[in-house]
């Protein structure tokens, strides 16, 4: 009996120190292929349309490049440097993914020259990530139409979602809409071109 509490404990050690390994190794070889993808594009800077992201593994990044080159619209990233691509990154998104109090640039920008906001996030335990979070609470959206979007692996909390628009909407902004697209789980992603092609069917009618 004592020996198999030792294998069951053994294992449980051995796959809580190898799935970050293999969890942060998908994750860079997504960032290196996204990067690829993103050098390669060319936008506009000056639109009465802003795409304002957060990205790691840089899905949400394609994603948001998609958007702004369909409405030539001017793209911000929006950077955290506590959530990296790395272990490290890996780790502080698993043990800080309801923390609001994150270090992000810029922190705050004006956006009284946009009529239309799109926001862009990925989903972390069915919840847009920390970064999204501060920047609504650092920014007015007064008048303006608001668009979130994300990809997601599994499924996200709409409770989350509707705590999200109530932010945006007490800051200001004039409507609030939702869009999201089922990516996968990380093993068993749809391809890249598959998924821009949903977003751009998701977005066609805004």
């Amino acid at each position: 009996m004592k020996k198999v509490i030792f294998y069951i404990i053994f294992i449980l050690i051995l796959t809580a120190i190898i799935a970050p390994v293999i969890i942060t190794s998908i994750e860079k070889s997504q960032f290196d292929k996204n990067s690829g993808i993103l050098s390669k594009s060319e936008l506009s800077k000056q639109s009465d349309v802003a795409v304002i992201y957060f990205s790691r593994s840089g899905n949400t990044a394609i994603m948001a490049n998609k958007i702004a080159e369909m409405f030539d619209a001017e793209l911000i990233n929006i950077a955290a440097p506590k959530y990296e691509i790395g272990l490290k990154g890996l780790a502080n998104a698993a043990m800080s993914f309801q923390d609001h109090e994150v270090e992000i640039a810029p922190q705050t920008i004006d956006l009284a020259k946009y009529r239309k906001i799109y926001l862009g996030s990925p989903i972390w335990f069915y919840r847009p990530s920390p970064p999204i979070w501060k920047f609504a609470e650092n920014n007015r959206f007064d008048g303006k139409d608001v668009v979130f979007f994300n990809s997601y692996n599994s499924n996200y909390g709409q409770d989350y979602i509707d705590e999200f628009k109530s932010l945006v909407m007490k800051n200001g902004a004039k409507s609030f809409e939702h869009k999201a697209i089922i990516r996968g789980r990380m093993g068993s992603q749809i391809p890249t071109e598959e998924f821009l092609s949903e977003v751009a069917a998701l977005f066609a009618e805004n």
